[in-house]
């Protein structure tokens, strides 16, 4: 009887110790599975949201270049000290941005000096400023597009400038659209996803949680 018993107690501990790795098994593989889900979902948003932000941006990839070669720009960029020229090109830059939906265009001359831009008639116009510290700028005067994230220094508000070089006969400068992308910032938001985009050293300039930023 006593072996009885004992064999029993050794088959209901073996029966225990089986469900209990059972149960730690079934537990393991459910997590790792319930993980790999996560981040399958989580790389699906990420490569979704890299698309739509590099979607945003080669809606405006050609403007510059275009514009670029516009009679109107290229007269201004020739005679800058002309007051029609810059009226005219003033215009057509306004112009452009309305009909685009790009924030700003602007033209700037070899010395970096803003000739003319669709926001002319506005108190934070680019005329007469000069931005030649700007990447997007020098890339342009050596011939190369210009393509860069920056908050603006007359507006205060951030941007990402795409620049084409322009020349005609002996004068050189450069074409700038900035493109705003708080728009998607703001869609993100409002999806309550806590997405972000960061440059090179790690900064989070746009995000949809804005403790982040």
């Amino acid at each position: 009887i006593m072996r009885l018993k004992l064999t029993g107690q050794r088959t209901l501990w073996a029966a225990f110790a089986l469900a209990l790795c059972a149960a730690l098994l079934t537990y393991h593989f459910t997590q790792r599975a319930g993980e790999t889900a996560l981040r399958v979902q989580l790389d699906q948003s990420l490569i979704l949201t890299a698309r739509a932000v590099e979607t945003e941006i080669a809606r405006f990839g050609s403007l510059p270049g275009i514009a670029a070669q516009d009679a109107r720009i290229l007269a201004a960029l020739a005679a800058p000290q002309n007051p029609a020229n810059q009226a005219i090109a003033n215009r057509y830059l306004a112009k452009v941005g309305q009909m685009s939906g790009a924030a700003q265009l602007f033209l700037m001359g070899a010395d970096g000096t803003t000739i003319a831009a669709s926001n002319y008639d506005t108190e934070q116009s680019l005329v007469g400023k000069n931005y030649s510290f700007r990447p997007y700028f020098q890339a342009a005067m050596q011939g190369q597009h210009g393509r860069f994230y920056a908050i603006g220094v007359t507006t205060g508000l951030p941007g990402y400038f795409l620049s084409s070089p322009v020349t005609y006969g002996a004068a050189s400068g450069a074409l700038v659209v900035k493109v705003d992308l708080t728009p998607l910032q703001a869609t993100w938001s409002r999806a309550g996803l806590s997405m972000a985009i960061t440059d090179q050293d790690g900064v989070a300039f746009l995000s949809g949680a804005p403790e982040w930023l």
